[in-house]
């Protein structure tokens, strides 16, 4: 087994589970979509709260990881590149794109994994995320559309990066490093929630992403 290959999975699977979401979506009532939107909002709020309860950052850091990072993404203007580069895309598709990208690859799943895989040659964690996150995406994008298989590319990059980091410098990840990033992306996937329920409006989450890759390496 070739080192990425539990990531590469992953990839596949995420982008063949959107397209059959995708085709299948027309199919299906749109109140039970908007439930299901209702029932991915609360799992990612459940999800984010755990994150944020289970793990002791270092407070002063994590703040100056955001800022940096929301300073770095709105310089960038990274939302804007991505509704730039997607054309015809809209709010939708940006808020599919980071709820779906943020839900496949912030936890301990993630990371653990593929450290083993860079590490230790183990692709079993990662690979078995690989098909769990291949049957969500065929829910997801049949409710929340076309920026679930973009997410795809993400998972791609994010986790291909770490593997090949572990990889070439070993278990470069810091135990303070870890929670630093998981208590992060907790607070992200909350916000992700209010974003899905409509309550948070005009805040660009997509913008704050880089956080967490700085928060990896501090």
């Amino acid at each position: 087994m070739f080192v990425g290959a539990g990531t590469l999975l992953n990839f596949i699977l995420v982008l063949c589970g959107s397209w059959i979401g995708l085709r299948g979506g027309r199919f299906i009532n749109p109140k039970i979509k908007e439930g299901i939107i209702v029932g991915i909002g609360l799992f990612t709020l459940l999800l984010g709260v755990k994150l944020i309860t289970e793990n002791e950052p270092e407070v002063l850091k994590v703040f100056l990881i955001l800022a940096m990072g929301g300073a770095f993404g709105y310089l960038l203007d990274i939302e804007g590149r991505i509704l730039r580069v997607s054309g015809n895309g809209s709010k939708d598709t940006l808020k599919a794109f980071i709820s779906s990208s943020l839900i496949f690859t912030v936890g301990p799943m993630t990371l653990i994994g593929c450290i083993l895989e860079g590490t230790k040659g183990d692709s079993s964690l990662i690979m078995s995320k690989a098909v769990m996150d291949g049957f969500s995406s065929v829910l997801f994008a049949s409710s929340m559309g076309k920026g679930v298989m973009y997410s795809a590319f993400y998972i791609l990059l994010f986790q291909g990066t770490i593997t090949f980091l572990a990889y070439f410098f070993g278990d470069f990840i810091d135990k303070k490093s870890l929670a630093n990033t998981l208590f992060i992306g907790g607070g992200m996937m909350i916000m992700i929630s209010l974003s899905l329920w409509g309550i948070l409006k005009n805040i660009s989450i997509v913008n704050l992403m880089p956080s967490l890759i700085i928060a990896l390496f501090l």
